[in-house]
């Protein structure tokens, strides 16, 4: 198995709008707890079985598949058993596309949480392993037209991703996660800006709180009440971008003061709502 590190592009952390980022690299198996890009995701798996659960919905990935998954897509991934994990991705801001809008049309062409998973056979009949091989190839040796190329195999991969969807719906094994678990899922994404929490929803779903909770964790690796957070700082992370202040707009997001709306944000943003503004700001 190839051991490298290669990392190459033009997105700078904290900027959730603009640019690429390509990255090769090998690891052990690990577990990552749902989480949300506000990016499109592209991994192509060159070693290694995995489970990948996306809004609730779980794929068994192998080698040489492919997962996307867009900006706020629920998404989190495990391991059957410890192994090597070989990956490559892409991470592409929707700035980066925005000279082309059909790209963000054709990669939004999906559903949320249906078909994330393309598998091996589909990825080398409609070429996107030799998209990576390309991509992979520009990033290796950066010349001043390497923009210009990952850009190029974007716009191709967004075009036969459509293509394929529209003629030959990829076909694999998938099967639901628990049906109550998405049906909170929605249930926060509706009403997240309400005066809710575990107990609240815990009666919606006729379900005692101690058994929610449990249900939810297991299924998709966080509590109820973090993923109710992590929507409304989502919600407020957009709001922030749009050009709102921070102080008028976390009631709108569902946070009952600010003093908790201003730890949460620090503590799944990594700064204060402030110090996110004037980055985003800054790197418009």
């Amino acid at each position: 198995m190839e051991i490298k590190v290669l990392r190459h592009g033009t997105h700078i952390p904290g900027n959730d709008y603009d640019g690429y980022m390509y990255s090769f690299n090998t690891s052990k198996s690990y577990s990552f707890d749902s989480h949300l890009h506000k990016c499109y995701e592209i991994i192509h798996v060159i070693h290694g079985s995995l489970i990948y659960t996306v809004e609730g919905r779980e794929y068994r990935i192998s080698d040489g598949d492919i997962v996307i998954t867009s900006p706020d897509e629920l998404h989190s991934f495990s391991f059957p058993e410890e192994s090597a994990y070989q990956r490559e991705f892409l991470h592409i801001y929707p700035g980066f596309i925005e000279r082309c809008p059909v790209i963000a049309d054709m990669l939004n062409s999906r559903n949320p949480g249906e078909f994330n998973h393309i598998p091996q056979d589909k990825a080398v009949k409609y070429g996107f392993d030799k998209i990576f091989d390309d991509v992979r190839s520009a990033c290796e040796k950066p010349v001043a037209e390497t923009d210009l190329i990952v850009f190029a195999n974007v716009m191709l991969f967004a075009a036969k991703m459509h293509l394929m969807l529209s003629e030959d719906a990829p076909k694999y094994v998938e099967r639901e996660a628990d049906s109550k678990a998405r049906t909170i899922y929605s249930y926060i994404d509706l009403h997240y800006t309400e005066d809710i929490n575990a107990g609240t929803i815990a009666s919606v779903m006729a379900m005692s709180e101690t058994a929610a909770r449990k249900m939810f964790k297991k299924e998709t690796g966080m509590t109820i009440k973090s993923y109710l957070t992590l929507r409304r700082v989502t919600a407020a992370k957009n709001l922030i971008m749009e050009g709102q202040k921070a102080m008028n707009i976390f009631t709108q997001c569902g946070f009952g003061d600010y003093s908790t709306f201003y730890r949460s944000f620090i503590k799944y943003v990594g700064m204060t709502p402030d110090a996110f503004k004037h980055r985003h700001d800054g790197n418009k």
